[in-house]
């Protein structure tokens, strides 16, 4: 009977461990371009990528793509956006216009997200992009803030990087074309500094060794019970 109960303990203890353990698996999808699209700091080739969450912020997400085999990669912002429209299936989102020949890729939507994540041009790519389709576009503007260009932006700059809301308007009287009003990108609620939402999952594994110490300890009372139910026999 002790030979059967450790057995169980033993399995049931292999199989709760590796659930509290095991870090949540980050966001993360292959995909195929069959031509030329572009997303932030990187003209995507025909073949296959991959793309993935690399960290979560309050106000902003860092993304990165990188070419199948490692040759090309770029990591840029992205920012949930609740007015697109979300596609059947997770993948990704185009613009419904795009400069000239140019395919822009507008953002992705991934599985188990509440929104579709748009993605953070640099301001010359989004005023095109605000242009073609008439409507508002996330930007960044290094070179106002003094930093390095968008593709060398290192992580810390990314927190720390001002975003802008693009919004098309008429120039002036008699005046043709549309004009780009620019104003800093607002959430509800905007924090003083960039936090990053949760700590990393592999921070500590305090609480599975507690939970493990207890059921060794509930394990050996029991099998002390039985041995003095025995002794009593």
């Amino acid at each position: 009977m002790i030979a059967k109960f450790l057995a169980c303990f033993a399995v049931a203890g292999m199989t709760v461990t590796p659930m509290l353990a095991a870090p949540a698996a980050k966001s993360t999808a292959e995909f195929t371009v069959a031509s030329p699209s572009k997303v932030p700091g990187m003209t995507l080739e025909a073949g296959h990528y991959t793309i993935r969450v690399v960290t979560q912020l309050s106000d902003r997400i860092i993304l990165r793509v990188d070419a199948q085999g490692g040759n090309a990669h770029s990591t840029f912002l992205g920012v949930r956006n609740t007015k697109i429209g979300r596609p059947a299936t997770p993948g990704m989102v185009s613009w419904a216009s795009s400069p000239g020949s140019d395919h822009y890729v507008r953002g992705w939507y991934f599985p188990g997200m509440s929104s579709v994540v748009e993605f953070v041009y640099p301001k010359g790519d989004a005023v095109a992009i605000a242009k073609s389709n008439e409507t508002k576009v996330l930007a960044i503007d290094p070179d106002s803030e003094g930093r390095p260009a968008a593709n060398s932006l290192s992580p810390e700059d990314m927190q720390l990087i001002t975003l802008w809301t693009l919004s098309p308007q008429v120039v002036g009287p008699g005046e043709s074309g549309a004009g780009i009003k620019a104003e800093r990108y607002q959430t509800a609620s905007m924090p003083q500094k960039p936090v990053i939402r949760s700590l990393p999952h592999m921070a500590s594994l305090m609480p599975v060794v507690w939970l493990m110490s207890l059921l060794l300890l509930m394990s050996a009372g029991m099998i002390r019970v039985i041995r003095q139910s025995r002794a009593k026999y």
